[in-house]
């Protein structure tokens, strides 16, 4: 398999092959891309786990997208005492990753196959909801990124699957207590600001903005902790590129890759 994945691949056909792939493939579905991208190899007889990680690492070494940069992310967190979450709903924005410990951290991927046309209006999102924000870019967009992000965000890259710090993030101050309540359901609001029954009028009337975002992480911490914790439980058994389906499922891999 390691002669395969070392084998040239037209760079077109590589991301063809990291858009079209789904977790979900069945063995079929898995041949026809892989012999799409390698014509001259027959993947007949192949089992399903082995198909699946023969994209994976196709995917992962060749490809410069989000999905490779999202791994490199929860790689370097996964064994820190975090919670972390994908794919977080800000206003009208969703960033990309999220940690939870101490304080809050949101993470905007724009890799090497991204514009920035978005970035300004969502970095203006994230500092309404968290105390520390990050930008992980390819460095081909470094020098905009410095123009289009607040001062506060912390700047990093990744090649190889070494990170790379171009600038320390510092702590956000025009956090917005109305805006960290909005990205929190009614049982949540419930659970965490039980004193007025999760209203959320009350609790902007009632509870300082110190302690709106003391509960704000709790309430990130139980809604994550379980879908999180679950893939640190199957860390050894879910291929790189499925980690955000495995975060959203918490599907036995087994199930998927057998």
């Amino acid at each position: 398999m390691n002669e395969i994945v070392e084998t040239y691949i037209d760079d077109k056909l590589v991301k063809v092959l990291a858009k079209e792939y789904n977790p979900l493939d069945y063995n079929e579905q898995l041949i026809h891309l892989l012999s799409f991208a390698y014509p001259s190899v027959s993947f007949d007889g192949w089992e399903k786990f082995k198909l699946h990680q023969l994209v994976n690492d196709i995917v992962i070494s060749k490809h410069n997208g989000e999905q490779v940069l999202k791994y490199y992310l929860f790689k370097n967190f996964y064994r820190k005492k975090v919670i972390g979450a994908f794919e977080i709903k800000v206003n009208n924005s969703r960033a990309d990753f999220l940690t939870i410990n101490g304080s809050t951290n949101s993470f905007e991927i724009k890799s090497s196959l991204d514009n920035l046309y978005k970035l300004k209006k969502q970095a203006a999102d994230y500092i309404q909801a968290f105390e520390y924000n990050y930008l992980v870019i390819d460095e081909k967009h470094l020098d905009n990124a410095y123009e289009l992000v607040p001062k506060s965000f912390g700047l990093w890259s990744f090649k190889n699957g070494r990170k790379k710090i171009y600038r320390d993030a510092t702590l956000n101050k025009k956090i917005d207590p109305e805006i960290q309540i909005s990205l929190l359901t009614k049982k949540d609001l419930q659970h965490c600001f039980s004193e007025v029954s999760g209203n959320r009028r009350q609790i902007l009337k009632y509870f300082t903005e110190e302690e709106i975002n003391y509960r704000f992480k709790l309430a990130l911490k139980s809604k994550y902790s379980t879908r999180w914790n679950f893939l640190i439980k199957n860390i050894d058994l879910i291929l790189p590129v499925d980690i955000q389906f495995f975060f959203k499922t918490n599907i036995n891999p087994k199930h998927i890759y057998y």
